[in-house]
């Protein structure tokens, strides 16, 4: 478990990404170097769409969750840090 992201999730273990750390370790670097920032709204929309003329295989659903998740948890965080109120 990479403490650096945990600690981006506030500690919040069941949220931790592990079949996506366990498979795509190089996302899990990127995410962290850019969690928080407008840059990773770009990355998360590029890991999920197809945006390469080249066709991708595409991610396994656990991942694909996981990665719509951290996503989601991103967003959250920036609102709750510009005051916006969090919608459920």
């Amino acid at each position: 478990m990479n403490k650096k992201l945990l600690e981006l999730l506030d500690g919040a273990e069941d949220k931790y990404p592990h079949t996506l750390e366990q498979n795509f370790p190089h996302i899990i670097s990127k995410i962290i170097e850019l969690w928080g920032s407008p840059p990773l709204d770009q990355y998360f929309i590029d890991l999920m769409l197809h945006t390469r003329a080249v066709p991708r295989e595409g991610f396994p659903p656990t991942v694909a969750k996981e990665i719509f998740d951290l996503n989601l948890i991103n967003d959250e965080q920036i609102k709750a840090k510009q005051g916006v109120p969090i919608s459920r």
